[in-house]
């Protein structure tokens, strides 16, 4: 903080082209996600856009966001809480049905941000649109983006008609990373949300950054609600956007949301974490875990309790979870126990 507010008088308000480095991280599903790595002006930047935007973004007629939104109201717990709650209150015969918006991020048209946020044209250019940006890396991360997965597990792509992808855009929309991003994006979903119009007979709504689920109680509630929210989505000044899988499931089956497997039985709802997810995160952490026992990298142990704490953390709806996490304290004691010749 120190470092900043010496740094502040540097800076000319807005008026610089951000300049950040572009990464494609892998995503357990395949393919790649674009990430922008900001420098401490460029942050500085985004954080004022932020804070002036958060006012506008919890209140306001046009451009607040919409009460099923939770990411400004408790995240994923209250996500959680609001799910076990539908759930819990779901007839029998009840499903639930999940919209995942395509590329939400960098399909974000910035041209129609200024109505949908209030911000200059000119601000939105230079600190939120990788079109305008002067991203280092660009090349090698439009390269990783131009690699496919193909596996979709037990989802189902978009219906073909309004709302289905019409092929990868170029490297565009806005970044992630930065600090104004992920508020920018509640807005634009607000207005698709408000958009696809009032749906009385849902038992719940519940939306979490570009994921929406709901719960209803019969199939043809489900249909309609796709079909309000993927017109929603070609009509939107930010896009047109599209969704990349819609499902719809028995709750008493089972479906993935918000990193958990959930299923209802009678009177007793289970939350598993996502299979893929979950595998993927445990292969990851196991390699590195590896290489360091081994000498490879110079992480120590504090370094990997400190990223499964973290991941556990965000398990807590998870019933295994201590068990979990004492199994891999286990190893972590191990690798390095090894290491040490003990």
């Amino acid at each position: 903080m120190a470092r900043l507010i010496e740094l502040i008088e540097c800076v000319r308000p807005m008026s610089r082209v951000a300049s950040p480095s572009g990464f494609a991280l892998p995503k357990p599903e395949g393919g790649y996600r674009p990430v922008f790595e900001f420098g401490l002006e460029d942050r500085a930047c985004a954080v004022l856009i932020r804070e002036a935007l958060k006012p506008f973004a919890r209140a306001h007629p046009q451009l607040a966001c919409h009460p099923a939104q939770v990411l400004l109201s408790g995240g994923l717990p209250v996500a959680c809480e609001h799910l076990r709650q539908a759930l819990d209150a779901a007839p029998s015969g009840a499903v639930f049905i999940q919209i995942d918006a395509k590329r939400f991020f960098p399909s974000i048209a910035c041209e129609g941000l200024a109505g949908m946020t209030g911000l200059p044209p000119e601000v939105i250019h230079r600190h939120l649109s990788v079109e305008h940006m002067d991203v280092r890396g660009k090349r090698s991360l439009e390269n990783a983006l131009s690699m496919k997965g193909n596996d979709q597990g037990d989802e189902t792509p978009a219906p073909s008609g309004v709302g289905r992808e019409k092929g990868d855009a170029a490297l565009g929309g806005i970044a992630t990373g930065s600090a104004a991003a992920s508020l920018v994006a509640e807005m634009v979903m607000g207005h698709i949300l408000r958009d696809a119009g009032s749906l009385p007979s849902l038992i719940a709504l519940i939306v979490y950054s570009d994921n929406i689920g709901a719960v209803v109680r019969t199939r043809e509630e489900a249909l309609a609600l796709q079909e309000a929210v993927l017109g929603a989505f070609s009509r939107s000044r930010a896009g047109p956007l599209s969704a990349s899988k819609v499902s719809i499931k028995d709750i008493a089956t089972g479906f993935n949301f918000v990193g958990y497997r959930w299923q209802q039985q009678g009177e007793s709802l289970t939350a598993e974490p996502s299979r893929r997810k979950h595998e993927f995160w445990q292969l990851t952490f196991s390699t590195d875990l590896l290489e360091a026992g081994l000498g490879i990298n110079r992480a120590d142990a504090n370094h990997f309790r400190r990223r499964l704490t973290g991941y556990a953390n965000s398990k807590q709806e998870w019933a295994g979870r201590d068990r979990f996490l004492a199994e891999w304290e286990g190893r972590i004691d191990a690798a390095f126990a090894h290491q040490n010749g003990a």
